[in-house]
């Protein structure tokens, strides 16, 4: 499947996938984190969601301002990004335009 979706919708769907795969890659900073994949691409075996973070971070590492982004998922890709979203979501309270961009990045990965 074709996603394409705004960058903040991307990067939402990286972070997801970042806290259930491998939560040390995101590092405080200033008012939020960093996001540091140095590690998995000095990694020599990666599992399916190692590969799938390092494919959308270079998605948005690719992004030069676009208004849309996109990124092709195979169903089992759009299965395990559904996951962590929705685990993402379970976790805590979230402010309501989160919830609402991550309900329709939901909605859109299980079509």
């Amino acid at each position: 499947m074709r996603l394409e979706c705004t960058g903040d919708a991307l990067f939402l769907a990286l972070v997801s996938m970042i806290q259930v795969t491998r939560p040390t890659l995101l590092k405080p900073a200033d008012g939020g984190f960093d996001v540091d994949v140095s590690p998995l691409l000095h990694q020599k075996d990666l599992n399916e969601d190692e590969r799938l973070v390092l494919r959308i971070y270079g998605v948005l590492s690719a992004s030069t301002d676009k208004p849309k982004l996109a990124i092709d998922l195979t169903p089992a890709e759009a299965t395990r990004l559904d996951r962590a979203l929705a685990l993402v979501q379970s976790a805590r309270s979230w402010p309501p335009d989160a919830l609402a961009l991550t309900s329709t990045l939901r909605e859109r990965l299980q079509h």
